[in-house]
């Protein structure tokens, strides 16, 4: 019992490390409108605070490894997603200054609910037998892409949408990263080759963190966030269906429709804030 406590509260502090460590991002975000004067006084320290977001990001994979080895349990650790996005809507309130509206706040405990228990229901499931359809899966990240590229264009008109794009962009990546990585440890089981795989996984890990910073500069840190999250949930599931031919269950659908529900709700306070 000990021990699992000890990994719930790894995996709080893990989860709030990953969400407000980008709150921090999103702060000093546009240091990097300074080009090369962010490395010289006074921007310097602007930059120095970015990149400590960034560290502290980075840096949430440890406790959240910790909290994986204690609690034995990755449904618990998953869950506390909603723990790290109530973290980083105050961290924005309080130190950012950004407005929280009631469509934000409704929105966000969405995100909260619909990822915690996705994330729950995920973990506990049975793995079976999986075979990959690697043609389906390019063909599903080709799309993937063509959506994400005109949906940023469309964002870059309209600015409202701008923040819950390009977060959710940046979530699709990562989504596509965990699915290379997923991919390629299964043919490695079976001697096949996975460079292009590993590669494809680094990159698109590379991408997102460029585009949730693009996002950070037009858009608020309560609408990137919970787009982010929401997108990394929701692609391996999207993938799931197209690349190892699963149909997730009624109740997985519930929850991604409640998390379709909530980027709505999140899109309408982005646009009273641009009104």
């Amino acid at each position: 019992m000990t021990g699992f406590l000890l990994g719930m509260i790894f995996g709080m502090v893990a989860a709030l490390m990953l969400n407000i460590g980008k709150g921090v991002q999103k702060q000093k975000v546009r240091v990097f409108l300074q080009g090369r004067r962010m490395f010289s006084p006074p921007h310097r320290r602007e930059f120095a605070i970015w990149l400590l977001g960034f560290i502290i990001t980075v840096g949430a994979s440890l406790p959240y490894a910790l909290g994986l080895k204690l609690s034995g349990s990755p449904s618990t650790i998953s869950a506390m997603t909603g723990v790290g996005l109530i973290g980083l809507v105050v961290y924005a309130w309080k130190v950012i200054g950004e407005t929280i509206r009631p469509a934000d706040a409704f929105g966000i405990a969405l995100v909260v609910i619909g990822t915690s228990f996705l994330g729950f229901q995920n973990a506990g499931r049975v793995v079976v037998e999986r075979e990959v359809a690697s043609h389906s899966m390019i063909g599903v990240i080709a799309f993937l892409m063509l959506a994400a590229i005109s949906g940023c264009l469309l964002a870059l008109v309209v600015r409202r949408i701008h923040g819950l794009v390009f977060g959710a962009t940046a979530g699709t990546c990562v989504g596509i990263a965990l699915c290379c990585g997923d991919v390629a440890l299964l043919r490695s089981e079976v001697g096949q080759p996975i460079g292009l795989l590993l590669a494809g996984a680094i990159a698109f890990s590379l991408l997102a963190t460029l585009t949730t910073q693009l996002g950070f500069l037009r858009g608020r840190a309560v609408e990137v966030v919970p787009a982010v999250n929401s997108a990394i949930v929701l692609t391996p599931l999207f993938l799931e269906i197209v690349v190892y031919h699963q149909i997730p269950p009624p109740a997985t659908l519930a929850f991604i429709g409640m998390i379709l529900v909530a980027v709505l709700l999140l899109s309408r306070g982005a646009a009273a804030q641009a009104a």
